[in-house]
């Protein structure tokens, strides 16, 4: 069971590109910008406006498609259940059974809005890949830190806030790489994580959810050992090596994005009704 070969979320991938190169805070801004717009597309074809942009974008960043799609892998069998879930039990009125098994019936509003959800969600997971393979964990804290800043104001700890959020980012791999390390040595044991109904399946996995939560509050705890030994006491008083600019090169990118937007909002308002 390969976890980590999977695993796109989290990891830095660079290149010289534009894109790679871009301050930290327009692509922050940006994918949280298009993360709310995706929030409110309604009909496919400006999910496939989107989708062909998010193409571009990976394009641009010089990021091999099948790199940047793998992460979506593990997440299939999580949106199936979703997709499932949404057939039989979206049923609003006036809706038409398209197929009925025993106690359970299927609804063409169901199919509608569950493939649009899912769509969206895998979107939605794209543009936050996007966001890690080309931004590093450095770039990350300090582009968050510095569009917190002005939070705090009104009590906001930014520089905190945005090192635990980065943490958090960065401990995926790290505990994706536990996972599999786990499963292997349960494997080795004897176990067959491949074999037996879903229920059965997922019951496998609780010995692994244990030394897994052990392991990670390990890591935690070492984190929290070498911040203090270097006199870590947060953002008050600390000041950057590197003053973050923005650049042309950004102004164009925001450019393109509100055109993007505009043109993304006509195909949700404008030229398909919601369903």
């Amino acid at each position: 069971m390969e976890l980590t070969k999977n695993l796109t979320l989290g990891i830095y991938f660079p290149a010289d590109t534009t894109l790679h190169s871009l301050d930290p805070r327009t692509k922050i801004a940006g994918t949280t910008c298009l993360i709310g717009l995706l929030l409110f597309t309604n009909n496919y074809t400006a999910y496939a406006f989107f989708a062909a942009f998010a193409l571009g974008l990976i394009l641009m960043a010089k990021i091999p498609l099948g790199f940047a799609l793998r992460g979506l892998r593990p997440m299939l069998p999580f949106l199936a259940m979703m997709w499932v879930f949404q057939i039989f039990f979206q049923k609003p009125e006036g809706a038409k059974v398209v197929f009925s098994w025993w106690l359970l019936s299927a609804t063409d509003a169901g199919l509608h809005i569950g493939t649009l959800m899912t769509i969206r969600v895998l979107l939605l997971f794209l543009m936050t890949t996007i966001l890690t393979l080309t931004t590093s964990t450095v770039e990350l804290t300090d582009g968050t830190e510095a569009l917190l800043r002005p939070f705090q104001k009104i009590g906001v700890p930014a520089q905190e806030l945005a090192l635990t959020m980065v943490i958090a980012l960065r401990f995926v791999p790290t505990l994706a790489e536990e996972a599999e390390k786990i499963i292997k040595a349960q494997m080795a044991r004897g176990v067959d994580f491949d074999r037996g109904n879903f229920i059965q399946k997922i019951i496998k996995l609780f010995p692994v959810l244990l030394p897994l939560f052990i392991n990670a509050f390990r890591r935690a705890d070492d984190l929290i050992t070498a911040m203090e030994s270097r006199c870590y006491s947060g953002g008050k008083g600390r000041t950057k090596m590197k003053v973050l600019k923005l650049g042309k090169n950004d102004y164009y990118s925001w450019i393109v994005l509100l055109a993007f937007a505009a043109m993304q909002v006509i195909l949700i308002v404008k030229i398909l009704r919601p369903y």
